[in-house]
């Protein structure tokens, strides 16, 4: 057997992440008080770099954005042609729809729940298993037979599998409705409870609201019964909700949408949450008299670059913030007359092609960042949704349509309470034609429990 040694040339092109990309992207996707946190740690470490606020600004600030030595050779390796800012552009957009998503439920599992995993097999069997929850935090039926199908043994998925159902939020990890109610229980040392053995052992009879069956084969009264539904109407239908409604303590809006004298809306930044930032002023001239030593001077060169970096990002924030302000207002002009029942269906491809900008610019972009309305605080990402069309033809926002459902089960009676095909006939008799099994998606999206259990006697 010969072993033979060949020499081949082979050109491969790939797109390398810098740190200066990394920051970009996580300046673009801060929220208020995110970004206000980056910019007191760059305030902390760069002491070329300083906050308009704190100096004197009878002197002319050199602000987001503008070179800092216009006139010397500092900045000539960071100087841009229209050419290399297309590039750039194009080099962001890829990155932008490369980079996972910021913080996804599966990334909260992983970072966030104190992973204790036995060994490093049930660690890697856990983060598949998380590759395979829905959106609502159930396990897709054959979660169990992809893990198996991608090597992991038995033993480490159940171990795996274990860990994941004892994770936050509560629910998680369950295979369906029933699973994940019962393990909500269990978490809260209720496994030993009527309503576990309701839930266990009568789901049936529970599902047709038959309380004085299941007071008989329990050898329990009717009101026993009805507490432990009661406690059951209690529980999240859709676990992963609690993870993606959590609301910051305290909100800042990034953008501020008003009404004008004239009648006009306009869409403006929220100045009070803006960092203003510059390079300080005694470093620059100390610079251009070149009187420092070398390394002083590499060393004031290396902080301005990282200056003007955290400044050409929070200016680019701001402008893509602001082009998608406008384009909101251009599309959802009648939310801003008449509240949220009025938002018409909107994608963020609809923004991007709009923009001529990648839509996962405009997903991160939204991200984390709220808007002052006339009708309250909301997030950015409620202006974006699917929809219908109505009878006379109208677009129909798929939030205006959970709004609306949401509504009707507030004031519903609680002795009798709408059904998901009743809810969808009274929509339908509106004009919107939605099928039974998408408003019972919507209700669990919203975390409403069913019928049978939101039914008071």
């Amino acid at each position: 057997m010969s072993t033979e040694f060949k020499q081949s040339l082979r050109q491969d092109q790939s797109l390398a992440i810098t740190p200066q990309l990394k920051r970009s992207l996580e300046i673009l996707q801060a929220g208020a008080l995110e970004l206000r946190d980056i910019v007191d740690a760059e305030l902390n470490t760069n002491p070329l770099l300083e906050e308009l606020s704190n100096v004197d600004k009878s002197e002319r600030p050199q602000t987001i954005g503008e070179n800092p030595f216009p006139d010397d050779d500092f900045d000539d390796d960071t100087q841009s042609s229209a050419q290399q800012n297309n590039d750039a552009q194009k080099t962001k957009d890829f990155v932008l729809n490369s980079i996972p998503d910021k913080l996804s439920l599966q990334e909260y599992l992983l970072t966030e729940a104190n992973l204790d995993a036995k060994n490093e097999n049930v660690a890697k069997a856990f983060v598949n298993l998380t590759g395979s929850l829905d959106e609502r935090g159930f396990l897709l039926p054959d979660a169990i037979a992809n893990a198996k199908a991608n090597g992991f043994d038995e033993k480490s998925i159940n171990e795996a599998l274990e860990l994941l159902r004892e994770s936050e939020p509560s629910g998680i990890g369950a295979f369906d409705m029933r699973d994940s109610l019962m393990l909500q229980l269990e978490h809260k040392q209720l496994g030993n409870s009527l309503a576990y053995r309701i839930l266990e052992l009568h789901y049936n009879l529970l599902m047709k609201r038959k309380v004085e069956d299941i007071a008989k084969i329990e050898n329990r009264s009717t009101a026993d019964v009805e507490n432990a539904i009661a406690e059951i109407a209690k529980l999240k239908t859709s676990p992963a909700s609690d993870f993606e409604n959590q609301a910051e303590s305290y909100i800042l809006p990034d953008i501020i949408f008003s009404q004008t004298p004239d009648g006009d809306w306009v869409a403006e930044l929220s100045r009070e949450n803006y960092p203003r930032l510059q390079i300080n002023q005694e470093y620059r001239k100390m610079a251009m008299l070149g009187k420092l030593r070398a390394e002083e001077q590499a060393y004031i060169k290396e902080k301005i670059r990282d200056g003007k970096l955290i400044m050409d990002a929070i200016e680019m924030r701001q402008k893509t913030l602001q082009k998608i302000a406008n384009a909101i207002l251009a599309k959802q002009q009648d939310f801003f007359e008449n509240g949220i029942d009025a938002l018409k269906p909107m994608t963020m491809q609809d923004i991007a092609d709009l923009l001529d900008i990648h839509a996962t610019t405009v997903g991160r972009a939204i991200a984390e960042k709220y808007a002052q309305t006339p009708f309250g605080l909301f997030p950015l990402k409620i202006f974006f949704s699917g929809g219908y069309e109505s009878e006379s033809g109208e677009n129909i926002s798929s939030k205006s349509i959970k709004n609306k459902i949401a509504q009707m089960i507030e004031d519903e009676s609680t002795r009798s309470p709408l059904s998901d095909s009743k809810i969808a006939e009274i929509l339908s008799s509106e004009g919107i034609t939605i099928a039974r099994r998408t408003v019972a998606k919507y209700r669990e999206e919203l975390g409403i429990a069913p019928k049978n259990l939101r039914k008071r006697y």
